[in-house]
């Protein structure tokens, strides 16, 4: 893999200035998920099926609520991120409703964990911040047991076209700047960060050539996070404010299993 440590590093500063900004976010609602233990959208859900006393090994996890949610489910579940704070922040949140969970904190491409798990999950703008999927596929290959499941629910790659973004992958990619966060607060917060957009055939080339088997693939019409910029077209389904009229794919799914 190529040296990316100081992008890496420029986006982790990004994610340690956001983290305690989505903490306090209406976006995140951390009161509401502590009252309810759960933050999983339909989406996950329905591809997830039955996670009790499945291990699970939850990349890019952030400050934990979705590892939570598996736990809360019966999953023995690991969740991993980059970010010190988030770690820190999902520890304390696992205590505080006394829902056991492991978290690490580790750049997913250099996860190196000696145990293997039933299900690998990622979730909702992930592999964005990974500049190599080759990579990312292995790591995900490794960490599966021989038929094991990964499950990857993520933000259509044709949804940055309308960002400015390439379709396809330049690993030399200029510095993103943005003011504020996706959530709510932090409107006076400026971050700059590298994105790198990654194309439906480069994600499933590279687990294909890590030996995981394509199960099911489902394109989605809506995403269901309210981000700026959507709008509510249906119950829980948001699309952007000036395509609503079209039919565009917002978020895609798919299940592939270790060979």
């Amino acid at each position: 893999m190529s040296d990316f440590s100081q992008h890496f590093k420029k986006n982790l500063q990004s994610w340690e200035n956001r983290t305690p900004v989505h903490i306090e976010s209406r976006f995140y609602d951390n009161e509401k998920f502590k009252s309810t233990k759960y933050s999983l959208n339909h989406i996950e859900r329905s591809i997830l099926q039955d996670v009790s006393n499945k291990s699970m090994l939850h990349l890019q996890c952030h400050f934990g609520q979705d590892t939570l949610s598996l736990a809360n489910l019966g999953a023995i579940a690991t969740g991993v991120d980059f970010s010190p704070s988030a770690i820190k922040a999902a520890k304390e949140l696992s205590d505080e409703i006394n829902v056991p969970c492991r978290f690490l904190e580790s750049n997913v491409l250099e996860l190196n964990l000696d145990e293997e798990f039933d299900i690998v999950f990622s979730s909702y703008g992930a592999i964005g911040w990974l500049p190599d999927l080759n990579k990312w596929g292995e790591v995900i290959a490794k960490h599966l047991k021989k038929g094991g499941t990964f499950l990857l629910v993520e933000i259509h790659p044709f949804v940055s076209l309308f960002e400015g973004q390439d379709y396809f992958f330049d690993k030399d990619m200029n510095i993103e700047k943005e003011k504020g966060s996706y959530t709510d607060g932090g409107e006076n917060m400026d971050s700059e960060f590298y994105w790198w957009n990654h194309s439906l055939t480069e994600i499933f080339v590279a687990l294909e050539s890590n030996g995981l088997k394509l199960q099911s693939f489902e394109e989605y019409n809506y995403t269901p996070y309210p981000v700026k910029g959507m709008v509510e077209r249906d119950p829980g389904k948001y699309v952007l404010e000036d395509r609503k009229q079209q039919n565009l794919p917002y978020i895609f799914s798919l299940k592939a299993t270790k060979k």
